[in-house]
């Protein structure tokens, strides 16, 4: 199904009061990821009777929060800071020229969800905005709000931690916790002329696509994962990753080829994992721990040999971290090890990165008109996964990105589709 968006008017958002910080410092990682929004878009089937009264609503409110979080309101500068000048957020409203309930019967057509997603600037990343915030509405009823946050400045965690925060203010309470932008404190800077090592590009087109994981099925893929494994039974998060990593890699298009490298991260959240003194809960920036999984092209991805495999990435987090007290010591064996498992991805390796939203609280987005009837994440790219909860709670939504040859035949596989379905239709009031 085609969807044209008309654009009715861009306007720029500024702090409502000015910060009093000039530039904040990239961290070491943030420096060399690329110009890129973290993304989520958010669905509502309810209707204010005037759309105006809706935007004014919006606009006030982010300005409101854009107090609090001003690096969002700068600009990068010379690759390295942000130049926190209170420059402002981009707002953009649009109109679909669709239902909505044409989007919410057809969830898993990932190309129709992603043409609401803005993309940076590339050619100047000194000029694009920290942060697009997009309102659509639907050719009946029902609305969109699509936030778009620098990637160097926040990872999933921020962006829901931002979105959250604006909600009170659209409803009219202040947020009494002041986010910390404190990455650069935990993984300090580095001289520009640090180099990481380039990752295969892939230049074959990708298609994404989104499967549904319910609770009885996720209970029943836990105790199949959690065969022989002597530590406790696998989690959620765990099982599903691993089955979706032993569907992809079968699903790799050249049959023929020789002995390829898989080179698997999934992206740890440290919030959860470290010690208040070491980091705020607050915290904004991109707080993630890298681990490095290996296999070859021959392996056949044993569920049970990967959850125990993941688990053990997990116990080295945890030994950097409570080897001794000092927090300095840890954040440098952490940076360290961060920068041990990037060096060691070979080039011509198959690349598989997973991420998990999971308890990340999108569902509880509300901004005065109810929660969302659906979520989708818009940082879906070449081969990545990203897990969500679904609307349920208790499921999980698994947005999948392949090559297209490859897609073809993962969302056939069998094994896959005995614990998930493609995302059904979204029921609305």
């Amino acid at each position: 199904m085609a969807m044209k968006l008309e654009i009715l008017g861009k306007e720029v958002i500024k702090p409502d009061s000015p910060n009093h910080l000039q530039t904040l410092h990239l961290s070491l990682f943030d420096q060399f990821l690329p110009s890129t929004y973290v993304s989520a878009i958010f669905f509502y089937d309810d209707q204010p009777n005037q759309e105006e009264i809706l935007v004014h609503r919006l606009k006030n409110s982010l300005s409101q929060t854009l107090s609090l979080f001003y690096p969002l309101a700068g600009r990068i500068k010379e690759g390295v800071v942000v130049d926190c000048n209170d420059e402002g957020a981009l707002f953009t409203k649009e109109r679909a020229d669709v239902l909505l309930s044409d989007v919410l019967r057809n969830p898993s057509d990932a190309d129709l969800v992603h043409k609401l997603i803005v993309s940076p600037d590339h050619a100047d990343p000194g000029t694009w905005p920290l942060l697009h915030v997009k309102v659509v509405f639907f050719r009946d009823r029902g609305f969109a709000v699509v936030v778009s946050a620098s990637h160097k400045v926040c990872d999933a965690a921020s962006l829901s931690m931002f979105v959250r925060s604006w909600t009170k203010a659209a409803k009219g309470f202040a947020d009494t916790v002041n986010p910390e932008f404190a990455a650069s404190v935990f993984y300090p800077p580095a001289d520009i002329s640090v180099e990481f090592p380039p990752l295969l590009e892939h230049k074959t087109k990708s298609k994404t696509k989104s499967f549904v994981f319910g609770p009885l099925m996720i209970e029943k893929l836990k105790i199949r994962a959690s065969c022989g494994l002597l530590a406790p039974q696998a989690t959620r998060v765990e099982s599903i990753t691993a089955l979706l990593l032993r569907c992809m890699t079968k699903a790799r298009r050249p049959k023929t080829e020789a002995v390829t490298e898989f080179a698997i991260t999934h992206t740890m959240n440290l919030r959860p994992r470290v010690p208040l003194s070491f980091l705020p809960r607050k915290a904004i920036g991109n707080f993630f721990f890298l681990p490095l999984l290996k296999e070859t092209s021959e392996s056949k991805m044993n569920i049970q040999e990967t959850v125990s495999k993941l688990r053990k990435t997990k116990e080295e987090l945890n030994e950097l971290i409570t080897k001794d007290s000092n927090s300095d010591e840890a954040k440098e064996r952490i940076t360290s090890a961060m920068l041990s498992f990037l060096c060691e991805v070979s080039p011509e390796a198959e690349t598989y990165a997973v991420s998990s939203w999971c308890r990340m609280s999108f569902y509880e987005v509300d901004f005065g008109w109810g929660f969302p009837v659906w979520v989708a994440p818009g940082s879906v790219d070449k081969t990545q996964v990203v897990l969500m909860d679904a609307r349920d709670g208790g499921g999980v939504e698994a947005w999948v990105t392949l090559p297209e040859t490859d897609m073809a035949e993962f969302e056939h596989d069998d094994e896959l589709l005995v614990y998930a379905t493609p995302s059904p239709s979204i029921r609305t009031k």
